[in-house]
């Protein structure tokens, strides 16, 4: 992280501080004048702000769930961070309204296909999606794909086995992070990852998803940048990646590309509390989500 502080020019950093302070303006204020003279609550634990589905009282019951079959087909519809190194790190709020704006507009597409399942365990695959330019659709990311086993009991799915999986975020030919050195390009890798869940009685979804662990990799954040937009702004005003770009960090972005590690330090050094798989530094994260039944999305051409 030190290193890529003295790569990085100052004036890039400011630039990026002061996109993110409008993000968090657009979370607490709406991007309006108005006086909110409602109680004040952490952002990042409001729904209003991760969009996180209030479960509580939906009714499941102890059953087998039979409808969980082979060939069934989730994507998350809410995915929130609630801890960084097991803090309430101050980029939470910033990137869980970047999440759900990326989710809704289906440029954050993280997907589950059911490939085995028995009586006390489910075999899921987790693959990465991106919005087909143009269009509304979904196509899937094979080389994002990794497999996990989650032990069952009935309609929960218990903690899953440690597992890195990635996250992309855009359409297919502009996406919002860019890493051309990492061995899947333009995702975020989290390792050490443990995914549970509680599936409701007909199978048509997953209640109370959580991620109990996970580490951002510090080496692989400084090997990630980022398209900082407003919440709302599609992948496309990105801009096309450019091969000949030679920034220090951003090798083969572009100019509108700024390195994520930045973004995490200008909010605070993380503790770097955890390691990845191969012992190396990390940020711990804990995050939250659910997620809906879909048809099997195509791979991308």
């Amino acid at each position: 992280m030190n290193a890529l502080a003295r790569a990085a020019s100052v004036q890039p950093l400011r630039a990026l501080v002061r996109t993110a302070a409008a993000v968090a303006c657009c979370v607490v204020g709406g991007c309006s004048n108005d006086v909110d003279t409602s109680e004040n609550k952490l952002p990042y634990r409001s729904e209003e702000t991760i969009g996180v589905t209030d479960t509580s009282d939906v009714e499941v019951s102890a059953g087998a769930c039979d409808c969980l079959t082979v060939g069934r087909w989730y994507r998350m519809d809410t995915l929130a961070l609630i801890t960084i190194d097991g803090k309430d790190h101050p980029v939470i709020p910033t990137l869980n309204a970047l999440w759900k704006s990326d989710i809704s507009v289906l440029e954050l597409d993280i997907m589950l296909e059911v490939k085995a399942v028995s009586e006390t365990s489910v075999t899921i695959r987790i693959v990465n999606g991106a919005r087909v330019d143009g269009t509304q659709d979904i196509c899937q990311l094979d080389d994002t794909a990794i497999e996990t086993v989650f032990p069952r009991n009935g309609c929960s799915l218990e903690a899953s086995a440690e597992s890195a999986f990635n996250v992309y975020a855009g359409t297919q030919d502009f996406p919002k992070n860019c890493s051309t050195t990492l061995p899947v390009k333009h995702a975020i890798p989290v390792s050490r990852a443990r995914l549970e869940g509680t599936l409701n009685n007909d199978c048509s979804g997953i209640l109370n998803g959580k991620v109990p662990s996970g580490g951002l990799g510090q080496s692989e954040l400084d090997k990630v940048c980022t398209c900082l937009l407003l919440p709302g702004a599609q992948a496309e005003e990105c801009g096309a990646l450019d091969a000949s770009f030679a920034d220090t960090t951003c090798v083969g972005c572009n100019a509108n590309y700024q390195p994520l590690g930045g973004l995490l330090k200008a909010f605070g050094e993380p503790d770097w509390l955890c390691q990845t798989e191969t012992g190396a530094l990390a940020a711990c994260l804990t995050a939250d989500f659910t997620a809906v039944a879909m048809e099997a999305p195509p791979s991308c051409q």
